[in-house]
C-alpha cells in the first residue's frame, strides 16, 4: 500500500486562483521592471501560494509568523531553495508496510463538580504575592504622600480607568506604581482600560514585553506611541 504526503488541490500550487496570481504578478512587475517575464511568473505564483497558506491559520499563528521579519524570510528562502535542489526536501511517495491502525483513545474521564476541581486546581496552584507579577505597588494613603495625589482625585482616574487599582485581600485596592508619570497616570490609560475591561488582565497585559513590538506596551506609552499600543490591545482582546 503507498500513499502520498502530498495535499489535495486546495493547498497546493494547481488549487491557486488564477486571477489572484494574474493580480500578484501585475503588483510585481510594476514595483520590479527589470524582472523577466519567466521570474514574474514564479514569484507570483510562490507569493500566491505562500499567502494562500497562511490566510488558512489561525489568527495567533498569523501573529507569530511575522513576529520576526528576518526569520520569516529565511525560512521562506530555505523552503523555496529545497524545493529546486537535488538535496533538498521533496514530496515523495510514503510507503507504508501495515494498515493504518484506527485508534479511539480512552475518552474524556467523569466530569468532577466544582468543589474538586477547585481542590484539584489547588494542588497546582502555587501562591505568589501580587507584587511578585505586579510589580511595586501602593495604597492611596501612600501615594497621597508621595506624590500629593489626594484619595478623591485617585478614585475618580481609577473610575475612569484612568489608573489601574489591583484587589488586595477583600476590599483594599492597591495601585501600580509603574502607572504613574511624575505623579499623574501615564497618558493613554483609560483607552487601554475601555479595551481590556478586567484590571489584573489589562495590567498583567501591559508589563510583559511583546516581540512584535521590542518593549513592554506600557513603556511604549511612555514614548507617545499609544496608537501601536492601542492597536495591538483590538487585537489581542477586541
Amino acid at each position: 500500500m503507498v500513499t502520498s504526503v502530498r495535499r489535495s488541490s486546495s493547498t497546493n500550487l494547481s488549487g491557486l486562483n488564477p486571477a489572484a496570481i494574474a493580480d500578484v504578478v501585475e503588483v510585481l512587475a510594476r514595483h520590479n521592471p527589470r524582472l523577466s517575464k519567466t521570474a514574474l511568473a514564479a514569484t507570483g505564483r510562490v507569493v500566491a501560494a505562500v499567502t494562500a497558506a497562511t490566510a488558512r491559520l489561525a489568527a495567533d499563528q498569523q501573529r507569530r509568523i511575522v513576529a520576526d521579519e528576518l526569520e520569516l524570510a529565511q525560512a521562506v528562502e530555505v523552503a523555496v531553495a529545497g524545493l529546486v535542489s537535488d538535496t533538498g526536501p521533496r514530496l515523495k511517495p510514503l510507503a507504508v508496510g501495515k494498515p493504518i491502525e484506527v485508534s479511539q483513545g480512552a475518552g474524556l474521564p467523569a466530569p468532577v463538580d466544582l468543589d474538586e476541581g477547585r481542590r484539584r486546581l489547588a494542588a497546582f496552584a502555587e501562591p505568589m504575592r501580587l507584587e511578585d507579577w505586579a510589580g511595586p505597588v501602593a495604597g492611596p494613603a501612600e501615594i497621597e504622600k508621595t506624590f500629593g495625589t489626594k484619595r478623591s482625585t485617585l478614585h475618580d482616574w481609577q473610575r475612569r480607568g484612568a489608573v489601574i487599582g489591583l484587589l488586595k485581600g477583600e476590599r483594599k485596592h492597591v495601585f501600580p506604581l509603574a502607572q504613574f508619570v511624575d505623579g499623574r497616570p501615564v497618558e493613554g490609560m483609560a483607552q487601554v482600560t475601555r479595551i481590556i475591561a478586567n484590571p489584573r488582565v489589562a495590567w498583567q497585559w501591559l508589563i510583559r514585553r511583546k516581540a512584535e513590538m521590542g518593549a513592554t506596551p506600557l513603556d511604549l506609552m511612555k514614548s507617545d506611541r499609544l496608537d501601536e499600543v492601542l492597536a495591538a490591545a483590538e487585537r489581542d482582546f477586541g
